[in-house]
């Protein structure tokens, strides 16, 4: 389908609240520096925290696949050293 190429926004979900911006992005970085133009992680304000999602944008629908192997299903506690959370992440293209 013509249109599933053309998507390239996805919707990262199970984060861990203690994920700060800086952190997802030194793991996101280490396997996808220069193929994603876009990253928001929405932090809560009052505490500090984030909400348990982000967005990532893909220069090129061809990136998703390895990023979805390498980040779907992931423990994040087998990626973090800090994170003691059995959340798992899940990636989904986002509804924009």
């Amino acid at each position: 389908d013509e249109e599933v190429l053309s998507l390239t926004t996805l919707m990262i979900k199970n984060i861990p609240i203690r994920f700060l911006q800086a952190d997802m992005l030194k793991l996101l970085n280490r396997t996808n520096r220069g193929k994603y133009d876009y990253f928001y992680l929405p932090m809560d304000l009052k505490t500090q925290c984030s909400v348990g999602f982000a967005f990532i944008n893909f220069v090129d629908p061809l990136f998703i696949l390895d990023f979805y192997l390498e980040f779907n299903c992931m423990r994040w506690s087998d990626v973090m050293p800090f994170c003691n959370s059995n959340k798992m992440g899940e990636i989904v293209y986002a509804n924009m």
